[in-house]
């Protein structure tokens, strides 16, 4: 809680409404996704904070970290919020909610630029974007994140990635409030230079490494107000109009020639890792994402019961256990034309198959089919060895509803990215995931393979859900130069074993970065798994030790989830 004083000197700062220390409020700032994986007790809840404080403009911002580095209070910047990193780590600890800072400043379409403010969601951006013909990179969580979170300070892969690249690479300049309040425009936007907001770099040494590097400091070294972000061409349709209900929103008109929404079954990981890259050599999808087997048929049902019976048929295990769903758009008709006669002549060398859309099976025909299957043990045998067939089945005659789910569901995932990490919670109400070490797409499929065998042991004793293991979720990037996998598992958030087998999965999981060069994982933030992995890479904690005490040497700004100097320098 906040002393009087306290209390009085923020709200004259932001104004009285715009500072909260309610008890009941603070709560909701202390639930988020996976912290009883985080917390030793394996409690549901983080910390609650000190106050909650909503500035409205750059200035309050400043004014508030220079405030708190008087006193003995840190400020923890949170955007949309989701998981437990957005939370603040001690009872000190003031959460800046941005929200009202939620200002398009400005979209230009000439350049392919857009500057924005913390509350941007990507989904209300793009749909603007493209009515322009422009496009922006969508992290894989959902199109509810914030830009400018994504690209300053956490993470930043999604599905468009063969196409756009991943957040930290999109960030084309700052506006960048220092924990000591100090307000630096970083790049070509700043010192007053009138050059407009279209390079973060200048002469000399980048700051983008320290900003942000690979994860970003999870709001560790002050506060972003604005970012410009790269933009891309989109070809596809300029607007969308739906119809149905939830959960199944379906496309009211059929998709424009010039796009292709695709599933396609490999028969092992090796000709999945080959028809990647290819695919990326030639420049042929816009967006993908290895959707695992688990993940198809939970796509395939809407509740639970359901998904159990149609995953004990065995069908998704063998059709879809090395499966990529991709979009292919070309910038005229030539060109997707050309990119689909592409498409099917690397699944000819890879033995891929294009599974067809023409209407989504039942899971009550898929249980009938099942005892069929059982003894088959490639039922797309007769696809992968006579490629014409797969012609023949997309061309049988299907209705305009029968087509819509399967084409729907692929858009919204591949392109709107509205149904990715949501669904996941549905099987068991929690999930966690590990590893993610952003490097080559060979080495995504490894770490598929290693968090599959980490898994088994506490699947077969009950207490993580029985995915098949493999829950290897991510792809592409930039044509194939570069590759994603995290390691998804699924537990019981009510069963503290459970959550007991979650946290020694991701611990095995980052034991495994080490021991068998998988890279820096997902979870690799905050001191504790700064000690463990930065020995094993140039000592990086150090270095983060020492940006940490230069740029912030009150401590005014929320250092869990980055590098606590005292602690980091001593060790």
């Amino acid at each position: 809680m906040l002393t009087q004083n306290e209390k009085k000197a923020l709200a004259d700062i932001v104004g009285p409404e715009w500072v909260c220390d309610e008890p009941v409020m603070m709560d909701t700032y202390a639930y988020y996704m996976n912290p009883e994986i985080l917390n030793k007790d394996g409690s549901l809840w983080l910390p609650r904070p000190a106050a909650v404080v909503m500035p409205a403009r750059t200035a309050e911002v400043s004014a508030v970290l220079r405030y708190c580095n008087g006193v003995d209070l840190m400020v923890k910047p949170l955007s949309t919020g989701f998981h437990c990193v957005a939370a603040a780590s001690r009872d000190r600890v003031i959460v800046m909610d941005l929200k009202r800072m939620d200002k398009i400043i400005e979209i230009d379409v000439k350049n392919q630029i857009a500057v924005v403010e913390p509350y941007v969601k990507a989904i209300h951006l793009q749909t603007l974007l493209w009515k322009e013909g422009l496009n922006l990179h969508v992290i894989s969580c959902g199109g509810n994140h914030s830009v400018l979170a994504s690209a300053t300070s956490a993470w930043g892969t999604g599905l468009d990635g063969p196409s756009m690249s991943y957040s930290g690479r999109n960030l084309l300049g700052v506006e960048w409030v220092l924990p000591t309040g100090d307000v630096l425009t970083l790049g070509s936007a700043g010192q007053g230079t009138g050059a407009g907001w279209f390079s973060a770099d200048g002469p000399g040494p980048s700051l983008r490494g320290i900003l942000r590097g690979y994860m970003g400091a999870f709001g560790g070294l002050g506060v972003f107000t604005k970012a410009a972000i790269k933009l891309y061409p989109w070809d596809g349709p300029r607007e969308i109009k739906t119809e149905g209900c939830s959960p199944h929103y379906l496309l009211a008109e059929e998709l424009p020639k010039n796009l292709g929404l695709f599933a396609l079954s490999f028969r092992s990981a090796k000709a999945l890792a080959d028809a990647g890259y290819k695919l990326g050599e030639a420049e042929i999808t816009y967006a993908d994402f290895r959707l695992p087997a688990f993940m198809t048929a939970l796509g395939s049902t809407d509740e639970n019961l359901e998904l159990k019976r149609v995953w004990e048929t065995g069908i998704f295990q063998k059709v879809a256990q090395y499966h990529l769903i991709a979009a292919v758009i070309g910038c005229s008709q030539r060109e997707y034309d050309w990119k689909l006669k592409a498409l099917k002549e690397i699944l000819k060398e890879t033995g891929g198959v294009r599974l067809p859309l023409n209407e989504m099976p039942s899971p009550r025909f898929l249980e009938k089919l099942g005892p069929i299957l059982k003894f088959i043990d490639d039922p797309l045998f007769l696809l992968r060895k006579f490629p014409f067939l797969q012609d023949l089945l997309h061309k049988l005659p299907a209705s305009k509803t029968a087509r819509q789910r399967p084409q729907s569901e692929l858009f919204w995932v591949l392109l709107r990215h509205a149904t990715n990490t949501q669904g996941n919670f549905r099987p068991s109400q929690a999930m966690f995931t590990s590893l993610g070490g952003f490097d080559t797409w060979d080495l995504g499929l490894k770490q598929a393979e290693v968090i599959s065998k980490k898994k088994r042991k506490y699947i077969e004793q009950g207490l993580l859900l029985d995915d098949g293991g493999d829950l290897g979720c991510g792809g592409t990037f930039e044509h194939a130069h570069m590759g994603y996998l995290e390691g998804i598992g699924l537990y019981s958030s009510q069963d503290p074993r459970s959550v007991m087998a979650a946290g020694k999965v991701i611990d095995e999981a980052v034991d495994a970065c080490v021991e068998e060069a998988l890279g820096i994982p997902i979870a690799g933030f905050g001191k504790e798994m700064n000690a463990r992995l930065g020995p094993h890479c140039g000592d990086y904690h150090r270095w983060l030790a020492k940006i940490k005490k230069a740029l912030d040497p009150n401590l005014a700004s929320d250092p869990f989830f980055y590098a606590e100097p005292e602690v980091e320098e001593s060790s």
